[in-house]
C-alpha cells in the first residue's frame, strides 16, 4: 500500500481563507501578498463556493489590461470586481480522498491546490505545499533526479521585469530561476511580477527577485528536500550538479511524487 494512501484531511490546512466576488481585484492582491496565499476561493452569502481566484488569473487580466493603454510601462491591475475573472471551474475534493488521488488530480489538471468541500461550502484547502510536508513525514526516499523537472526556464538578472513576465506567460510557469554569471541567485515568480506592477517594466529583474533561492544536488533525498522546502518557505527546489543547472522541482513535480 501507498504510503500516501491516508485521508486528505490529515494534511489540509484549515480555515480555508475565502473572498467575496463582489471585491475588488487589488483587495485580493492585497489579501494574498498579506497571508501568502496564491490563490483564494470565491464564496456568496451563504459561503457557498462559486470560483476561485488565482495570482495566474491577476497576472493574466493584469497583461490584457496593460496591452489596451500603450501609453502604459507597468503592469495595470483594473478595477473591476472579482466576479468577472475569477475561475468558475474550481477543482475541488473531498475530506476522506486519498492524498495519492489528490494529488494525482493535481498533477491532471495541473493545478497547484484543490479546495476541500462539504456539501458545496469550503472547508479546507490541500497545496502542493501541504504535500512537501507528507513527503517529509512519509520519509520519501526517492532522490531529486527522479522527479525534477528539466529543461529549467531562466532569466538573466540584468534583463527587464517586462521580458521576465512575457517569459512567465509563454513557458506557462509560475517561476523562472534568475541567475548572474551563470549561477542561480534569486526567482522571479508571479509574485514578484505582481509586486513589481507599478515600476517600469524595463527595471531589472535583479533589482525585484525574490533572492530566498535552495539549491540542492540530485542526489538529495525528496523527504530532506521537502523539509528544506518548507522551512524556508520556498516553492521551487533548484537541482544543482556542480556548475551545471540541471533541474527544477516545482510543486506540481512534489504532487508527481505523492500521486
Amino acid at each position: 500500500m501507498s504510503n500516501f494512501r491516508v485521508p486528505v484531511e490529515l494534511f489540509m490546512h484549515t480555515p480555508p481563507l475565502t473572498i467575496h466576488p463582489e471585491a475588488p481585484l487589488e483587495e485580493a492582491w492585497a489579501l494574498m501578498a498579506e497571508r501568502g496565499v496564491s490563490s483564494l476561493p470565491v464564496t456568496d452569502k451563504d459561503s457557498s463556493l462559486v470560483g476561485i481566484l488565482s495570482r495566474t488569473d491577476l497576472l493574466r487580466v493584469a497583461g490584457l489590461e496593460t496591452g489596451r493603454r500603450p501609453d502604459s510601462d507597468s503592469l495595470v491591475l483594473p478595477d473591476r470586481p472579482i466576479s468577472e475573472e475569477m475561475t468558475r471551474e474550481v477543482r475541488t475534493t473531498s475530506r476522506d480522498t486519498p492524498l495519492d488521488e489528490a494529488a494525482k488530480a493535481m498533477v491532471q489538471n495541473r493545478v497547484h491546490r484543490l479546495v476541500v468541500c462539504e456539501d458545496g461550502v469550503p472547508v479546507g484547502i490541500l497545496s502542493t505545499r501541504d504535500l512537501m510536508l507528507a513527503l517529509e513525514e512519509k520519509q520519501a526516499n526517492h532522490p531529486l533526479s527522479d522527479w525534477m523537472s528539466s529543461p529549467v526556464f531562466t532569466i538573466r538578472a540584468e534583463e527587464p521585469v517586462g521580458m521576465a513576465v512575457e517569459r512567465l506567460e509563454k513557458a506557462r510557469v509560475t517561476g523562472l530561476v534568475v541567475v548572474e554569471d551563470g549561477w542561480p541567485v534569486g526567482m522571479f515568480s508571479q509574485t514578484e511580477a505582481l509586486e513589481a506592477r507599478d515600476l517600469p517594466r524595463s527595471t531589472a529583474v535583479g533589482d525585484v527577485m525574490n533572492p530566498r533561492i535552495l539549491t540542492l544536488s540530485p542526489a538529495t533525498r525528496m523527504h530532506r528536500a521537502a523539509a528544506q522546502a518548507a522551512a524556508t518557505r520556498v516553492r521551487r527546489v533548484v537541482v544543482q550538479d556542480g556548475d551545471r543547472l540541471v533541474g527544477i522541482l516545482s510543486g506540481l513535480d512534489f504532487a508527481r511524487a505523492v500521486s
